[in-house]
Formats: C-alpha cells, sequence, structure tokens
C-alpha cells in the first residue's frame, strides 16, 4: 500500500511534525512531533525516501533522521557542527553527501554521509557567498546550483563524484540587480531551471546546459497579486512531476501564485493567484502531483490543496494545525 507522508519543520518549538495523508480525501493526521535539538528549519528527504536532513539553525549543526518505511515515523540519527547557520539543506541522488547553505553566514559546506545517513564534519566550506540562500543538484548529480541574494547572482559549482566541488565550473550567472535569488526548482527533464526572487517577487527561467553547467535566461515574470501595494516576500516554489504548472508563495500577501508551463521552451504563463495560510512559507508537492501542502508561518497550519491536472487550480480540502513557527515542509511517498 503506498504510503504519503509530510514533514514539517516547526522552529519556535523546536520539533519536526510528521503527518500521514489520506490521497483519496486530502485529510492529514499528526503521526509524530519529533523533539530536535535546537530549532530546525530547511529540511530535505533524500532521493530513496529513507533518510530526512535538518538544518539546525540556532545550534549551527546538520541533523540526520532515519524514515521507517511503513509508519513514515523518525528516528534521529546523528547530529554534527556547521560551520554557519544552515538556510538550505540538500543530498547528492545516493545519499553520500549533504549540502548547506548559509544566508547569514554567508557560505556553502559540504558534509560526508555514512552509510546509514550520519552525517561527519564538514569537509569543504567555500566562503564569500554573499546571502547565499539554497544549494541544489542538477539532476545528473554534475553540478551545484547556489543563488546567493546579496550578490544578485547563481554561482555554479561542478561536483565531484566525492561529493566536492570544484572551481572549473561557469562563472557566476548575473540577474536584475535587487532581485534578490532565493530558491531554485528544475523542469522535470531538467533542460530548464526556475529561480524564484525573493526582493521583487518574481521568476527568471534559464536554460540549462547539462554539459557545461551554463545558465541562460529567457524570461523574467513577476508573481505578486495585481493591486498588492506591499513590498514583495517571495518564499517558495514548486513544479508539478509532469512540468505541466509552477506554484510560488509570497509571505507578505499570503498568495498562492499558480503558472502555466510551456514545456518546449519552459516559459511560465500567470494562471491567477489563490489565498494561502498567513505568512504562506514553505510549501511542497507530493510525488505524484496530485497534492500541494503550503505552511503558514504566523497561522500555524498546515493546508493541503487538491491538484487539478487539466487546470492546475488547487482546490483546498483539509487544514490541520502544527507546532508553532513552520517553516518548511517535505513530502516522501512510499
Amino acid at each position: 500500500m503506498t504510503q504519503t507522508f509530510i514533514y514539517v519543520s516547526c522552529a519556535a518549538s523546536r520539533e519536526i511534525d510528521v503527518f500521514s495523508l489520506d490521497t483519496l480525501t486530502g485529510e492529514a493526521a499528526l503521526r509524530q512531533a519529533l523533539p530536535t535539538p535546537g530549532s530546525p528549519v530547511p529540511l530535505r528527504v533524500g532521493r530513496d525516501g529513507r533518510l530526512l536532513l535538518a538544518g539546525l539553525r540556532d545550534e549551527n549543526a546538520l541533523l540526520s533522521c532515519s524514515i521507517d518505511r511503513e509508519s513514515g515515523r523518525l528516528t534521529a540519527l546523528g547530529k554534527v557542527s556547521a560551520p554557519g547557520a544552515p538556510t538550505y539543506v540538500s543530498c547528492d541522488e545516493a545519499a553520500r553527501n549533504a549540502f548547506m547553505a548559509s544566508y547569514g553566514d554567508h557560505l556553502l559546506a559540504v558534509f560526508p554521509l555514512d552509510g546509514d545517513g550520519r552525517p561527519g564534519p564538514a569537509v569543504q566550506v567555500e566562503t564569500g557567498l554573499p546571502r547565499a540562500h539554497a544549494a541544489l543538484t542538477d539532476p545528473a548529480g554534475n553540478w551545484l546550483l547556489v543563488p546567493t541574494l546579496g550578490a544578485d547572482a547563481i554561482r555554479v559549482f561542478r561536483l565531484g563524484r566525492d561529493g566536492r566541488l570544484s572551481p572549473d565550473a561557469p562563472p557566476p550567472v548575473a540577474v536584475r540587480p535587487g532581485s534578490g535569488p532565493r530558491h531554485l526548482v528544475f523542469s522535470p527533464d531538467g533542460r530548464h531551471v526556475y529561480c524564484l526572487n525573493e526582493l521583487d517577487g518574481s521568476i527568471d527561467v534559464f536554460v540549462f546546459a547539462a554539459d557545461t553547467g551554463a545558465l541562460e535566461i529567457r524570461q523574467s515574470i513577476g508573481m505578486m497579486p495585481r493591486g498588492f501595494g506591499g513590498a514583495p516576500w517571495a518564499a517558495e516554489l514548486c513544479v508539478t512531476p509532469d512540468g505541466a504548472f509552477l506554484y510560488a508563495t509570497d509571505r507578505r500577501s499570503s498568495a498562492l501564485a499558480v503558472f502555466s508551463v510551456e514545456k518546449r521552451s519552459g516559459r511560465l504563463s500567470l494562471l491567477g493567484h489563490y489565498p494561502a495560510e498567513t505568512q504562506a512559507r514553505g510549501m511542497a508537492l507530493d510525488p505524484s502531483g496530485r497534492f500541494l501542502a503550503v505552511a503558514g508561518q504566523l497561522s500555524g497550519h498546515l493546508a493541503i490543496h487538491a491538484i487539478d491536472p487539466q487546470t492546475g487550480h488547487p482546490e483546498p480540502r483539509s487544514r490541520i494545525a502544527t507546532g508553532e513557527d513552520p517553516i518548511c515542509a517535505v513530502f516522501r511517498r512510499q
């Protein structure tokens, strides 16, 4: 039987909440609230679904947890000190190396993971990355993309088989001054990269060259609701597994923006905006593309939306309380 679980980091209550999702009704149920030795902020589930990584911001640490195949419950495996406060965590496909970006400490760190997923001390630290906000590998595992909000640029590192980063890479890709590149996602076919810009509320579309790691911008499109007078504070974006739709959240307007994707060119067209949780921040699509989860940092709730596969329309299905200050949400489907 297929089991679908959602993991939510709750920074103020120092816990990771585990929810099961009924994929017939869209109802979520709390299965575990795992206490953490620090405030969890970024989360990442390994591709094979057996490992969850969490960055503990106030502890400057990386925590790994095993995921029970049947129940989805977490068991802490190990914690290691980090050279900065984690803002984003990820790992390679084989879960042999973890990557951590630190916004506050302007750096990127690489950690080895043992066969069980326990992290070892950082083996490489790249500094001089102003407001580094993410660290995402390409689908082939040859490149690591790091948006630097403070430099309005995206850095691309060559990724070795041992997880080490090489300077043999294309030069930084400059984006619009003041845009503030924050988070990235690849299109399912790996041909395009979408970059959410935190400060001007826009999304940039790039063509990605898998052989050289080069990015070439093709489109910039706004995501803010018409008539909204406040400053943008974009949070998260995700794309459906079939590549047909892209979703983005903004914290200040508490809005969910929905885009259709022209698959050949990767270009976006805005379909509309929908109300989301107050200060909508973390967001994730389940691996089937049928459900979207949005965490409200100020509402203290997780909202589940059913996705119409033809129109991309997010239909509210359920809403459940989380721990305090929910920030990141990730799915696991087994």
